[in-house]
């Protein structure tokens, strides 16, 4: 095992890690909610709220909400991507809508529809391809749709991304005149393999054929695991849900770089940190064996002879 003890996301501000670090273990203070909530916007200041940053909730619904209403600005021809599913045989409507009604997560990253505009701030939901930095959760911009003149339909995304190092691959390889002269990403639908029980090994599958695509000028806290932003608005406001879950603020916190990116709707609360208590336990179990370790290497040190 294999402990990693240096932090990298936030190296350029010390003092913010630390208070990071005590809100991943719910040890924080006063002070650590007061430093958080210097950093408020209002959304009625249009001068200097940060509308094109990510915005972060806890809840699906506001997170629909704002994408709804930031697509609709935009006066561009609106396009829905519509899915293709092909269902195994033999498997009953009921059994079929069981396991699609379960959203995104559980149906290979693709979505029943997808409302999309160009110039459309949008994030990727499938490992297009890991190799070429076109993973699940890159975000960009729509800079292109290229509609089939017969059909109409959408055969084409191309997409700006803010990783100037995603799909640079494929932009290498491709004959496409678009793709190469403003370097994007040429995004096509892929197919996703659903299994109706995913315990067994030979269960039915549904097939689903789906533009790897969703609107991302706002996600759940969810989604943003494992990104690394400059700037980031995060909402403390809650709808249907109560609490906040176990870690849910502290991985929003931490997608910032620094507390300078970082900017706050609504009012944190004590209540709204929390840990699991599995996780504390580990953590001491992992500092145990750390101290243990370093006495034994002591002890160690001590026993050698001393060669004058």
């Amino acid at each position: 095992m294999i402990e990693l003890v240096e932090i990298m996301k936030q190296k350029d501000d010390q003092p913010f890690i630390e208070l990071l670090n005590r809100l991943r273990v719910a040890q924080h203070t006063q002070t650590d909610i007061c430093t958080i909530q210097s950093r408020p916007v209002d959304v009625n200041d249009k001068n200097n709220y940060p509308f094109n940053e990510l915005h972060v909730w806890a809840e699906n619904k506001p997170v629909m909400d704002y994408n709804s209403r930031r697509l609709q600005e935009i006066l561009m021809p609106l396009y829905v991507l519509q899915v293709v599913d092909q269902y195994p045989k033999n498997v009953s409507k009921h059994e079929i809508e069981r396991v699609l009604s379960k959203g995104r997560s559980y149906t290979g990253g693709l979505d029943l529809e997808v409302s999309i505009k160009e110039g459309a701030h949008v994030m990727l939901t499938n490992n297009v391809d890991i190799s070429d930095r076109l993973i699940n959760g890159q975000l960009g911009t729509v800079a292109r749709i290229l509609v089939n003149e017969m059909t109409q339909k959408p055969t084409i995304v191309y997409i700006k991304f803010d990783d100037e190092c995603a799909g640079n691959l494929v932009i290498d390889k491709s004959t496409d005149i678009f793709a190469i002269e403003n370097k994007v990403v040429p995004i096509k639908p892929i197919l996703a393999k659903i299994k109706l029980n995913p315990g067994k090994r030979s269960s039915p599958e549904i097939e689903r054929l789906q533009f790897p695509l969703a609107l991302a000028w706002a996600c759940t806290i969810h989604k943003v695991q494992g990104l690394t932003l400059n700037k980031i608005v995060i909402s403390f406001e809650l709808y249907k849900q109560r609490s906040f879950n176990y870690g849910q603020t502290y991985v929003a916190l931490s997608r910032a770089t620094s507390l300078q990116g970082l900017y706050v709707l609504g009012k944190l609360e004590h209540k709204h940190v929390k840990a699991d208590p599995r996780v504390i336990e580990e953590y001491e179990r992992l500092r145990n064996t750390s101290l243990l370790k370093q006495n034994s290497n002591f002890q160690v040190q001590e026993d050698d002879p001393i060669i004058p």
